[in-house]
Formats: C-alpha cells, sequence, structure tokens
C-alpha cells in the first residue's frame, strides 16, 4: 500500500447532478492505442475517488453515484480478522477529484465516511455479494473534475467482447507511474472462462472481464474500482466492481467483478432509506 501525501485543493467551477447527465465526463478518457495501463487523462475519470483509511494508506476506490454516496467493494471493511463493527469510519476519508497522489492537485477534496453500509449477503470467505455502500458526512461539491457515473438497472446489457475500462490508484507492478490515476481496457469476457480459472466464480452475480495471455490486469490497491462501459448514449455505466483475480504481477489471469445490474435495485433502496435517492 502507499501512504496518501495529498493536500486539500480548491474546488471550482460547481454544477449539480440534475444539470449534467451522469457518466458524461468534460475530459474524454483515452479510449484508443492502449497497450497494457496508461496514466488515465486528468478529470477524464471525474467519478471515481480514492479511498484511504484510518492510518492514510490506499485502501482502494470507490464512485460516485450522487453527492453523498459512492459505490465500493465490501471487503474494505470486513473480511479474516477484521469486521465493520471493529474499523474507524469516522477517520476514514474518500478523495474527489484526485489524480496525483503525490502532489497538490488544485480540484481534489476529500471526505469524510458517516457511514456504510455493507449488502446484506456479504460473505468475506466465499466474496458472495462483495458491495457496499458508502455515505460521507460532507456533501461533495459536483463540477467538470467531480460528478456521478451512471448506475445501470437490471435490464442494462453488456456483452462478451466488450471493451470496458478500469481507472484506479494500485500498483503497476513495476509497469508505470502508480502515482497518478491509471486505467485499463478490459474486455468482458465468457463465464466460462472465469470458471475454468476460479471454481469458485459465481456467474449469477460476478462478470468475468480480462485476459489469460499476460498483458493487462488490476492489482490489491484497485479492489472497489469500477469496470466503466460505455453505453450506445455516450454515458459511462459502472457494470463491475474490483473483487478478485490472480497474480497482478504475473497478469495471466482474468479479473472477477461484482455485476452492478444484479445489485442495482439493492442500492437505490438502501441511497432512497439513507435519504439521498439515486437521480441519473
Amino acid at each position: 500500500m502507499l501512504s496518501l501525501l495529498v493536500a486539500l485543493g480548491l474546488v471550482t467551477l460547481v454544477r449539480t447532478q440534475g444539470a449534467i447527465p451522469c457518466g458524461t465526463p468534460s475530459v474524454q478518457p483515452i479510449t484508443t492505442r492502449i497497450v497494457g495501463g496508461v496514466e488515465s487523462a486528468a478529470n477524464s475519470w471525474p467519478y471515481v475517488t480514492l479511498v484511504v483509511d484510518d492510518l492514510g494508506y490506499i485502501a482502494g476506490s470507490a464512485t460516485i453515484l450522487n453527492e453523498h454516496v459512492l459505490v465500493t467493494s465490501a471487503q474494505h471493511f470486513e473480511g479474516p480478522g477484521y469486521s465493520i463493527f471493529d474499523v474507524d469510519i469516522t477517520h476514514w476519508r474518500v478523495y474527489a477529484g484526485e489524480h496525483n497522489i503525490h502532489t497538490k492537485d488544485p480540484n481534489e477534496r476529500y471526505y469524510h465516511i458517516a457511514r456504510v453500509v455493507l449488502h446484506p449477503g456479504y460473505n468475506y470467505s466465499s466474496l458472495e455479494n462483495d458491495i457496499a455502500l458508502i455515505i460521507t458526512r460532507e456533501r461533495m461539491q459536483f463540477n467538470v473534475h467531480v460528478s456521478g457515473a451512471c448506475l445501470p438497472d437490471s435490464t442494462h446489457q453488456y456483452t462478451v467482447g466488450q471493451k470496458c475500462y478500469l481507472p484506479g490508484w494500485g500498483s503497476t507492478a513495476a509497469s508505470g507511474n502508480e502515482e497518478v490515476l491509471n486505467q485499463v481496457d478490459l474486455p468482458i469476457l465468457a463465464d466460462d472462462i472465469c470458471t475454468h480459472h476460479w471454481p469458485d466464480f459465481l456467474p449469477a452475480t460476478e462478470i468475468c472481464a480480462g485476459y489469460e495471455n499476460g498483458t493487462k490486469d488490476f492489482c490489491a490497491d484497485d479492489i472497489g474500482s469500477p469496470l466503466l462501459c460505455k453505453d450506445q448514449s455516450g454515458q459511462w455505466y459502472i457494470m463491475g466492481i474490483a473483487s478478485s483475480g490472480g497474480n497482478c504481477k504475473l497478469h495471466d489471469e482474468p479479473g472477477v467483478f461484482e455485476d452492478v445490474t444484479k445489485y442495482s435495485d439493492w442500492v437505490k433502496k438502501t441511497m432512497e432509506d439513507a435519504g439521498f435517492p439515486y437521480q441519473p
């Protein structure tokens, strides 16, 4: 893990979620000529935030859904030997508008976590239902650098071979600069490919994406990062949440993502119950 050495920057050019549709960045992401992971264009993934624990270390990433709610992996907060009831959430932070963790980015701002809602069916042993919502204490300021991704509903479709993208601050396994937000293109794979690699793969609630030939992968600090897919409308939807995979130094096995389409009803109900209903 990397210690976070970032400073609070000013946020300008405020906009609201209602003013601009979800999943529409002001800076278009790099989507051509990618070989392995590359540094993302600044502000091209305004929905992706850095999650930092109470010791100042990177836990992973989360994705903004509205001004108070983010979605991420449940395993940040509960797993073998640690429980959500033992974690001092009040000292955790999410950094929005972040790009380089070792420079004073002018658009970054951190927010405290008020509470975390784990999926009631989450099992840390099998990583079944590995999804959680983060509720921030402060209202996140939306602008051209910070905004929400689109949440797919249960009818939203993705196809095998479709190219999607994972942005994150995880280790690059010496293949690039891990102090900046990097991105990697990951195609959707057939379920049987992940079943071959991972006998505990759950096709009913998980997505298989990535490669088998040793070219690209995500690492441990990318857990919770979104698998973002561009819809025909041009909007970016969070279709998956990075949950598990192989050795990213070998990058010869596909990754496993929670299928967000299977959880959209739970996400929307939980957001509404928290007083922050989802509005695309």
